[in-house]
């Protein structure tokens, strides 16, 4: 069975979200995406060494969405889910240019800037 791996991520400075092909290429620098496309107005996929991601703007009216308004969604072969999922977050987390949270099968496991137990 295949878990879900998701990771919220926003700025480190909360001075506005900026656009998606603009935050898609920064992240792509840090991860090391390549083939980045736009999979739609709101989505753009890029081919990781080991996985795949989505990257979407999705902000909702409350916290951790408010701080935290993109989603990044990370498909890796089955197993191998968790370990990517913890690497692309210690990747963005060791930046400190990011506010990010993995979530694994929905629930909160690693964060940089919101409290797990309040998840």
């Amino acid at each position: 069975m295949s878990r879900d791996v998701d990771l919220l991520v926003g700025t480190a400075e909360l001075d506005g979200a900026p656009s998606l092909k603009l935050f898609a290429r920064e992240i792509a620098g840090v991860l090391g995406l390549e083939n980045l496309r736009v999979g739609g107005p709101e989505c753009v996929i890029g081919d990781g060494e080991d996985f795949r991601a989505w990257l979407r703007f999705a902000p909702e009216d409350e916290e951790p969405s408010l701080s935290h308004p993109f989603r990044l969604e990370v498909a890796a072969e089955m197993g191998a889910e968790y370990e990517v999922g913890r690497r692309v977050f210690q990747k963005l987390a060791d930046t400190a240019r990011f506010r990010v949270v993995l979530l694994l099968d929905h629930d909160c496991v690693r964060s940089t800037h919101f409290p797990c137990e309040d998840w």
